[in-house]
């Protein structure tokens, strides 16, 4: 339409040109001179024209230029895995790359000079986020310098991503706000990576220690549960305070066999086994255990068994870690649902889950670490040898709890083993 009006208007111009200057010629200029102010008037009117269409191509190929240049910079930042975004001074949209509005739930929304307030009408999911975007763009102005922070943004799926966002304040001579700048690079994995680092830096720590640390408890332990058995032979006196003495010992004994257990380098032959075997052997072992909590332990079985490459006795350590764990949360008179299933890639799921008492979340974060236990005589240990043994299978573990709800825990395992453990 634009383009036609420019027509339009010049061919108007040039007909009131003709017109007007062939009246001025007629009425105002001698014969005589009649020759030379019209081929001047030709040699001038093609001189303007010439000019304006010079003009006209000349901007044509600027704009070219600049159409190109802006492709180029759309295919690099919807090639990005980064969310990008750029804003106008008053926090509108200008541009944002693929990812960015696939992460939003943007896709299919005309955002081109929209606020983040207006955005969110289109995505509930991320209507809060974003509507908290406008607060913190304006905090950024408000500094007048780069801000940068890591941002949890949650997934529909129920698991969230970490980005470390960098925002851009630009700003005009006169200080007013010309526009922003946001980039957000995804470090999910790299905090993952980190976190699986620190934990093992911790299981190497305590690994060492417990090397040491063991083998020197074990010693006079062996002596002294065995003067304390000779006493309860020589003296009835005293059998009950003989008894907690031997219940106690016990205990240190346990301990320190979860400490070698962490010590001790794991050099592991894996065999074939079915692995419903070995459930029910461990289900077998914590019945009566069961039993006494008033707890019912209910199985979902496939009926062909599934056959997979482990270390049986290892596993067998895993699953009493964490179903006695179950057991000892839950409430009388409630069930233990534990269920196998066979995943694609060659993998198997074992959950357990408890309607007991719950994890809060600071101790979701913090479970696995050694020492870290929420029992009033637990080592916190038990969890950090089963995330050992997961690891050793190239396997994961993951928790999902809520207080008062219940802790359901998911352990995937490959069927079949490679030469080298994975680290988790």
């Amino acid at each position: 339409m634009k383009k036609m009006n420019l027509v339009l208007l010049f061919l108007i111009t040039s007909f009131i040109w003709i017109y007007v200057s062939n009246y001025v010629i007629t009425h105002y200029i001698p014969s005589s001179f009649d020759y030379y102010v019209e081929r001047g008037k030709e040699i001038f009117y093609i001189i303007v024209t010439g000019g304006i269409f010079y003009f006209f191509i000349l901007n044509k190929e600027e704009l070219n230029s600049t159409k190109e240049q802006e492709k180029r910079l759309s295919t690099l930042i919807n090639s990005m895995v980064d969310f990008v975004n750029f804003k106008d001074g008053e926090g509108r949209w200008i541009q944002a790359n693929d990812f960015g509005l696939k992460l939003f739930q943007l896709e299919n929304v005309n955002y081109l000079g929209k606020k983040d307030s207006e955005l969110a009408q289109y995505t509930e999911f991320y209507s809060d986020a974003l509507k908290y975007c406008e607060v913190s763009d304006e905090e950024t102005w408000e500094n007048g310098t780069v801000t940068r922070c890591e941002e949890v943004v949650p997934l529909p799926d129920g698991t969230s991503k970490i980005f470390d966002t960098i925002k851009v304040p630009l700003f005009h001579e006169d200080g007013s706000r010309e526009g922003l700048v946001i980039i957000g690079r995804d470090i999910t994995t790299l905090r993952q990576t980190e976190e699986r680092l620190s934990r093992t830096e911790k299981l190497s720590v305590v690994g060492e220690l417990s090397a040491s640390v063991a083998h020197e408890i074990r010693n006079p332990l062996t002596s002294l549960k065995g003067f304390v058995q000779l006493l309860q032979m020589e003296d009835d006196k005293h059998q009950d305070y003989y008894q907690i003495m031997l219940d106690e010992l016990n205990r240190i004994n346990h301990i320190v066999g979860e400490l070698l257990l962490l010590a001790k380098p794991q050099h592991l032959k894996y065999t074939k086994m079915a692995i419903q075997k070995v459930l029910n052997d461990v289900i077998s072992l914590l019945a009566v255990e069961a039993t006494l909590y008033n707890v019912q332990i209910e199985v979902n079985f496939p009926k062909e068994d599934i056959i997979i490459e482990c270390e049986p006795n290892q596993l067998k350590q895993l699953f009493i870690n964490v179903i006695k764990n179950s057991i000892e949360a839950s409430q009388n008179d409630s069930t233990i649902t534990i269920s196998l299933f066979r995943l694609e890639q060659d993998k198997i799921s074992i959950t357990v889950k408890d309607n007991g008492c719950g994890i809060s979340k600071e101790r979701l974060e913090k479970i696995g670490e050694p020492f870290y236990s929420s029992k009033e005589k637990g080592t916190g240990l038990g969890l950090t040898v089963s995330f050992k043994i997961v690891q050793s299978h190239n396997g994961t573990i993951n928790f999902e709890s809520e207080i008062g709800t219940g802790t359901l825990v998911n352990i995937t395992l490959p069927m079949l083993q490679n030469s080298s453990p994975a680290k988790s």
